[in-house]
């Protein structure tokens, strides 16, 4: 809080400056433009199978001058450049937890700042002989990026016809704002067969309508799985393996 004592002094100088009667060099002292500093967030992505609401943890890191006396503001949370959560800071902490509703503002990612801070500095007044402390507001630029994913699974089977096979999968990802699992279009996903003990990748492609088909020629049975790696807004998927 403001020094009542130091306000009283610091608006005694401001009328005799004004009347002429301080003299010239006796000019208060400067604020610190940054009291504090937050130099980083902790923050995890989460995956969903659910419509409802999740909180999400957030901690900051900081850094402060040797003036630093408190610091208090709020860290906005946001989604595509929209306000979705504004945390509360207090004295290098973070003092809430973000409340994220997937239903409501979807699957992606999030971003934690910028942050308004409002914080205190204390400093000398030589020429009246005390320490005072005074606020200064800034915007804090520190952010970092997590994700909100539904979470993702998927199905292959397989049909022999002579020497080829026919591999079909399948994948679906829950969407929090139809409330239940819905067809998923996985980029870059791997149809593989099991070489040794190690996958060997076939063919990559997208899914298509939830789906995708590849047929290999193959005459020796094999052993197949399908392997979608993770996307901003869903979780990665490995199938079930089959043999044909």
């Amino acid at each position: 809080m403001h020094n009542t004592v130091g306000r009283r002094i610091r608006n005694l100088v401001i009328g005799l400056a004004a009347t002429g009667l301080l003299a010239a060099g006796t000019v208060p002292a400067q604020a610190s433009e940054r009291p504090i500093d937050v130099t980083g967030y902790s923050v995890s992505s989460i995956a969903v199978a659910d419509s409802n609401c999740h909180y999400v943890s957030v901690k900051a890191s900081s850094k402060v001058k040797r003036d630093y006396e408190e610091a208090f503001g709020f860290i906005d949370v946001t989604r595509n450049g929209g306000l979705v959560d504004s945390l509360w800071f207090e004295n290098r902490k973070v003092g809430d937890r973000a409340l994220i509703c997937p239903a409501w503002e979807g699957l992606g990612t999030y971003k934690v700042g910028p942050a308004d801070i409002s914080a205190a500095y204390s400093y000398w007044d030589s020429y009246f002989g005390y320490e005072g402390t005074d606020y200064v507001d800034y915007v804090d630029r520190t952010s970092k990026t997590f994700n909100v994913r539904g979470k993702s699974k998927s199905t292959l089977t397989a049909k022999r016809s002579g020497s080829k096979v026919t591999l079909t999968a399948k994948a679906q990802v829950y969407s929090p704002e139809k409330y239940r699992y819905a067809q998923y279009n996985g980029k870059k996903a791997k149809f593989q067969v099991k070489s040794g003990s190690k996958w060997k990748t076939l063919k990559t492609l997208d899914l298509k309508k939830g789906t995708a088909k590849l047929t290999v020629k193959q005459s020796k049975k094999k052993t197949y799985r399908l392997s979608i790696p993770t996307a901003s807004w869903a979780t990665a998927t490995s199938s079930n393996s089959v043999s044909k």
